[in-house]
């Protein structure tokens, strides 16, 4: 069931959300992350994910994400944590997340297709991504999957 825009700002307003991220990873150990166009972390490099939708497992829900978010499918999900992250954005607002953190592995061979929530993707190593910019938690996150 999909929440109504409007109705959806109103209950950020006053709780966390629960949400999955993917650490997407390709046999040759290469990560997936997303250039965000929307909130949060618009403008940054992000893993695939989003909110739980009610009566959705999380797994469930990853499993969605990764179809929605990037075209791609995989049978690997491994639950690797649940963390809390808090964002301001751009009208100041708090964004508080309750998300679990799922390692995916894609088989070779599988072509990317975005939604309209990014701008792009990008595989690259863990120590490539060391050299990008990237929030705190998605270098966290990233440097404890090495």
């Amino acid at each position: 069931m999909r929440i109504d825009a409007e109705l959806y700002d109103k209950i950020r307003e006053v709780m966390p959300i629960p949400c999955v991220d993917l650490l997407v990873v390709d046999r040759e150990g290469k990560i997936l992350l997303l250039h965000r166009k929307n909130e949060p972390a618009s403008g940054k490099w992000w893993f695939p994910g989003g909110r739980v939708l009610i009566g959705e497992k999380r797994t469930e829900a990853a499993r969605r994400k990764l179809i929605e978010e990037c075209g791609l499918v995989s049978h690997f999900f491994e639950n690797i944590g649940t963390f809390e992250i808090m964002f301001n954005n751009r009208s100041r607002s708090l964004i508080h997340s309750i998300t679990t953190i799922y390692k995916v592995i894609i088989e070779s061979g599988q072509s990317i297709c975005l939604d309209s929530q990014s701008f792009s993707a990008s595989w690259l190593s863990p120590r490539e991504w060391k050299d990008e910019k990237l929030d705190k938690f998605v270098a966290d996150i990233i440097a404890s999957a090495e």
